[in-house]
């Protein structure tokens, strides 16, 4: 259980970007703390600022110029957090732009890909397959993305920003709540609804937020949207199945479960949902008890953000 977040400025009315990538970083805190991180892009340059800190601790320093931000908190699964090169976001370099890229959720079929497509490097977390599966296809675009989203398997939404200050928003079974300001011309993201509404009520955004002055984009399983630095929206889609992740770490499911894998992540799973209940003051032996009553991880996390 990760954060994603990010910002896309189109009409140059924000006044602090830096002060809403830190709030929204501090507010996506309770999904990780292991490690945060920010990309951004100067003069057709990927930039990345990431340490093994909590948000809290972590300042995003983005140049007042800067019109599109991604970010990202971890919660460690794979690959020390120690090593700032296992921390997302990772940058590539490709034919037609630079990208970076992060990720919220598991991926357990990575060693499998890098081992398939001969992938080298020295970064140990799970997530980074995903940037090399674009790099392999040496573009960025709707039909790579798709190929990225249905190659991987497990639990997923990424966030991937390139140089000219496109973001791309993929979804798969991980959440994504997405805004955006049309008159204030900002598009504002996180990973859950509670999150984002939380850190846009102490941002500059709050009095369009209270006066209903947005839209919220509704993004589906199997969506790849992808919102131009201008503003416009495009939309994409990937064959996304129950294969893919939606419940790989349900207790019970009968796909993947007998590699034991899975029950450890399971586990680490809902413990991380426990310690999240305990913060919003619930019960967490109450979790627990819904849990062996048969509801999924998917649905308790639910239940908590909303």
């Amino acid at each position: 259980m990760c954060g994603i977040y990010g910002v896309l400025s189109y009409k140059d009315k924000l006044k602090d970007m830096n002060e809403l990538v830190d709030l929204l970083g501090m507010e996506s805190a309770e999904r990780g703390t292991d490690a945060t991180g920010v990309a951004y892009s100067i003069l057709g340059n990927m930039k990345i600022n990431k340490s093994a800190v909590s948000a809290y601790k972590f300042n995003p320093n983005i140049p007042k110029f800067v019109n599109a931000v991604i970010g990202h908190t971890r919660h460690s699964t794979q690959g020390d957090k120690s090593k700032n090169y296992n921390n997302h976001p990772w940058s590539e370099k490709m034919k037609n732009c630079q990208f970076a890229l992060a990720h919220n959720g598991v991926l357990f079929n990575d060693k499998e890909l890098q081992k398939k497509y001969n992938f080298k490097s020295k970064i140990e977390t799970d997530s980074f397959v995903a940037v090399q599966l674009l790099k392999y296809k040496n573009a960025l675009n709707f039909k790579t993305i798709k190929f990225m989203a249905e190659s991987i398997e497990g639990s997923f939404s990424f966030n991937i920003l390139d140089n000219q200050n496109n973001l791309y928003l993929v979804k798969g079974d991980s959440p994504i709540s997405l805004i955006h300001f049309k008159d204030k011309g900002v598009y504002v993201f996180a990973s859950t609804k509670q999150i984002l509404w939380k850190a846009l009520v102490d941002s500059e955004l709050f009095q369009d937020l209270e006066n209903g002055k947005y839209e919220h984009i509704v993004l589906n399983e199997g969506d790849i949207l992808k919102i131009k630095s201008n503003g416009k929206r495009e939309r994409g889609h990937f064959n996304y199945t129950e294969s893919y992740g939606r419940h790989w770490y349900d207790y019970g499911c009968d796909c993947y479960i007998d590699t034991g894998y899975d029950d450890y992540y399971a586990e680490e799973y809902l413990e991380d949902i426990k310690t999240v209940a305990a913060m919003y003051g619930e019960d967490p032996e109450v979790i627990q008890e819904l849990y062996n009553d048969g509801y999924t991880l998917e649905e308790l996390e639910e239940m908590i953000y909303t």
